[in-house]
């Protein structure tokens, strides 16, 4: 499976209802995030990134409002990341 595959995708934990979000991708086989001695169990979020296409600036995105989302740096639409 490709790194970028795991990339946003969100975990949570079963015992305590910590959240994490993976950022960077890796095998994966190989990835099984713990918390409270516990497997975290996936959940159907995902973030979507964006990256400005001038200076590279990143972001995540957890939850678009009702509103229309354009995010913008320096002072251009930032492109979705694929």
């Amino acid at each position: 499976m490709s790194d970028d595959s795991l990339r946003g995708r969100t975990y949570r934990c079963p015992v305590c209802g910590a959240e994490v979000t993976v950022l960077a991708g890796h095998e994966a086989e190989a990835f099984c995030p713990r918390c409270c001695n516990v497997d975290m169990v996936r959940t159907e979020g995902h973030v979507v990134f964006y990256v400005c296409p001038v200076c590279g600036a990143e972001i995540g995105v957890l939850k678009v409002g009702g509103g229309t989302f354009y995010p913008r740096c320096c002072n251009v639409d930032m492109q979705r990341a694929a």
